[in-house]
C-alpha cells in the first residue's frame, strides 16, 4: 500500500515545533541564539563547507594576530587542542569521520559558523523561542531579553564589533575576534512558519520565570558555568513541554474541543503561587530514582514511572495526525469558499478541533474518503498487508475519517514512536550529564535525578523575587530551604516525585514495600544533597537541617561571603 507525501505528514507548528528527531542541546543552543538576535527567524546567512579545527586555529596562531592572542603562535599544538576542546562543537570526535559542526554557544554570535549539515536543531530551538516568547505577562519579554544581554556580550550598541570597555572573557574575544571577519546577516522567514503559541502557556511561564531567577546568578558564575546550566534548564522544560502535551492533546481531541482549564486567559498557573500548577489538570508526575542505582525497588518504580509514560506515546501521534488532518480539511473548506482562514493567517489547534465535530461530519467524510480511496487504488487487495484489512472491513463501522487515520497509523505509527522516544530521550539527557532519564545496556529507562540537574534546580529553587519597590525590577534574592520544603518544589514546580508516588500518572497508594523504598529515596536525595555542597544539618533538629545557597544574594543586591 502506498502513501503519498500529502498522506504522511504529520508535523503541525500548533501541536509542536519539534521535528522529533535526537537533538544535541549545543546545536539546539546555537540555533536558539540565531532566532534571539533576529525576533524568531532564523538567518540568511549558511554556511555549507564546514571548517576544520586546524583553519580555526590558524586565525588566532597567525602572526598578525599576535598581539590580540599572546602567546598562541609559540604553542600553536596547544592552541589548536584549545580550540578544539573549548571552542568547537565536533560530530564523531576522535573518530576518521569527525567534522566540525560549529563553535560551542558560548556566545551569542557563535551561530554564524555554525555547519548547516552538521548542527541541526530539529525544531527544538523554534520551540524554545516560542515558550518564551508567548509566556505571559512581562516574564517572557525580560526573559529573551536578559539572555540576549547575557549571550551577546562585548558587543557594542551600534553593530558588531566590539566594545572595547567591556570585560570579556577569553572565549568569548575568540569568538568576537572571528565575527570581524563575517559579513552580517539577515533574518530569513522559511515558508509555512508562524508564530504559534504552545499548547500548554502554564508551561512556557514556568521556564521564562525560571530563565530570569537563574541569571540572576550571571555574574557570580563562570560563563561556561552558566550556559551549561542554561543547555540543562532548556532541555529540562522542553521535556516537560512534551510531556504536557502528550498528556493533554489526545484529551482535546477526544472531546474536539480544549480543556476549559486551558488556554492563555483561562490557564490555573502562576509563578508567583507556592504551587504555580494547582488547578492544572494535565500535571505532570514523574517518579525519579536518586541514587541511580538499577535494580533497587526504587528503580523499579522509576523504571515503572517511565513505562507509564512511553505508553502513552501512540495516542499521542494519533493525535499528532488528527490535528494535521483537521488542519488539511480546513485548508480544503477555505479553498472552496465553505469556511473563512482565521485573521492570524493559521488555525490554531482548539480552532482545529471544531473541523472535528459532528456538524462537519459528511464534509469530512467525502474530503477523507476520496484520500482513502487513492490509497487503496494504488495498491490491490491482495498486496494488502494482513494488519491492514480488518480496519476496512465495514463491519468495524468505522467512518472514512477514522480508517484513514487507523491506516496511517498501521504504516506511520511506529516510525513515529520510535523517533518520538528519541526525541524524550535526547531532551531528558539520557545518560548524559544533567539526565532526568537513563538506561543501562540491555536494560529498561527509568527517569533519575543527575547531580548537574540537581543543581540547577537547587540554584533556581533558593531564589526569591525581591519586594515590590526594590531597586531593580524582577531582582532576585536567595533563601534557604528545608529538606521537605525542597521536595515540595521538585513536585510542585516540576512533577518531580521523591518521597510519594504521582497518583495521576500510573501509581496508586503506596503499599509499605513502596513506603520503604520511598524513605530510602527521600535519603538518598540527603546525601546527593551534601555532595553539591548545599545541605547542611547542624543537629538533630529538624529545623536546622536546611539547604543553604552558594551565593547569597540580599534584597539589595549585594552578595554575601556565601550562603553557608
Amino acid at each position: 500500500m502506498a502513501l503519498r507525501r500529502r498522506d504522511t505528514e504529520f508535523k503541525h507548528l500548533g501541536v509542536s515545533y519539534l521535528d522529533f528527531k535526537r537533538v544535541q542541546m549545543d546545536r539546539v543552543l546555537t540555533g536558539f541564539l540565531m532566532r534571539l538576535n533576529h525576533k524568531g527567524l532564523t538567518s540568511r546567512l549558511v554556511r555549507r563547507n564546514a571548517l576544520s579545527a586546524k583553519e580555526f586555529a590558524a586565525e588566532f596562531t597567525d602572526a598578525t594576530n599576535a598581539d590580540r592572542f599572546q602567546g598562541f603562535a609559540d604553542h600553536s599544538d596547544m592552541a589548536r587542542r584549545w580550540v578544539e576542546t573549548q571552542l568547537l562543537d565536533v560530530v564523531n570526535r576522535g573518530r576518521p569521520t569527525q567534522a566540525v559542526a560549529g563553535l560551542r554557544p558560548l556566545h551569542g554570535l557563535t551561530y554564524r559558523f555554525r555547519s548547516s549539515y552538521h548542527s541541526r536543531p530539529y525544531g527544538a530551538d523554534a520551540q524554545l523561542y516560542e515558550m518564551l516568547r508567548h509566556a505571559r505577562g512581562p516574564l517572557g519579554a525580560l526573559a529573551l531579553e536578559q539572555l540576549r544581554a547575557f549571550f551577546f556580550t562585548g558587543l557594542g550598541g551600534a553593530g558588531p564589533a566590539p566594545a572595547q570597555r567591556v570585560p570579556v572573557d577569553i572565549e568569548t574575544q575568540a569568538v568576537l575576534h572571528l565575527n570581524s571577519q563575517v559579513k552580517a546577516d539577515s533574518p530569513h522567514n522559511i515558508k509555512g512558519w508562524y508564530s504559534a503559541p504552545p499548547l500548554c502557556v502554564g508551561q512556557a511561564d514556568l521556564l521564562a520565570d525560571d530563565v530570569v531567577r537563574l541569571l540572576s546568578l550571571k555574574d557570580l558564575l563562570p560563563r561556561i558555568t552558566m550556559v551549561e546550566y542554561l543547555k540543562i534548564l532548556f532541555a529540562f522544560h522542553l521535556a516537560l513541554g512534551l510531556f504536557k502535551t502528550m498528556k493533554l492533546l489526545p484529551v482535546a481531541v477526544a472531546r474536539s474541543a480544549a480543556d476549559p482549564a486551558c488556554g492563555h486567559d483561562r490557564c490555573p498557573a502562576s509563578t508567583a503561587a507556592q504551587d504555580p500548577l494547582a488547578g492544572c489538570p494535565f500535571r505532570v508526575g514523574l517518579f525519579v530514582d536518586v541514587a541511580g542505582v538499577p535494580g533497587t525497588p526504587v528503580a523499579a518504580l522509576a523504571e515503572r514511572s517511565a513505562e507509564h509514560w512511553l505508553r502513552r506515546i501512540p495516542d499521542f501521534v494519533r493525535a499528532g495526525y488528527t490535528v494535521r488532518k483537521l488542519d488539511e480539511f480546513a485548508e480544503h473548506l477555505v479553498g472552496q469558499g465553505k469556511e473563512s482562514r482565521p485573521s492570524a493567517g493559521h488555525f490554531t489547534v482548539p480552532e482545529l478541533l471544531r473541523f472535528g465535530t459532528d456538524a462537519y461530519g459528511r464534509a469530512r467524510d467525502e474530503f477523507f474518503g476520496s484520500r482513502l480511496t487513492a490509497i487503496l487504488d494504488d495498491t490491490p487487495v491482495a498486496e494488502q498487508p494482513e494488519e491492514v484489512r480488518p480496519l476496512l472491513d465495514e463491519s468495524m463501522g468505522l467512518a472514512p475519517f477514522e480508517k484513514y487515520l487507523e491506516v496511517l497509523m498501521a504504516y506511520r505509527g511506529p516510525y513515529h514512536h520510535k523517533y518520538v522516544i528519541d526525541t524524550i530521550d535526547s531532551l531528558l539527557l539520557k545518560n548524559r550529564s544533567g539526565a532526568a532519564i537513563t538506561q543501562p545496556h540491555g536494560g529498561r529507562r527509568r527517569f533519575v535525578l543527575d547531580s548537574a540537574l540537581l543543581e540547577v534546580l537547587v540554584q533556581v529553587a533558593l531564589l526569591r523575587l525581591n519586594p515590590q519597590g526594590s531597586a531593580s525590577p524582577y531582582s532576585h534574592h536567595t533563601v534557604s530551604l528545608r529538606l521537605d520544603e525542597f521536595l515540595a518544589v521538585l513536585r510542585d514546580r516540576y512533577g518531580l516525585y521523591v518521597d510519594r508516588l504521582p497518583a495521576a500518572d500510573g501509581f496508586g497508594p503506596a503499599g509499605l514495600d513502596e513506603e520503604s523504598a520511598l524513605r530510602a529515596n527521600a535519603e538518598a536525595l540527603t546525601t546527593r544533597m551534601r555532595e553539591i555542597g548545599c545541605y547542611d544539618d547542624l543537629s538533630d533538629a529538624y529545623l536546622t537541617q536546611v539547604i543553604t545557597p552558594r551565593f547569597a544574594l540580599t534584597e539589595d543586591g549585594t552578595v554575601s561571603a556565601g550562603g553557608r
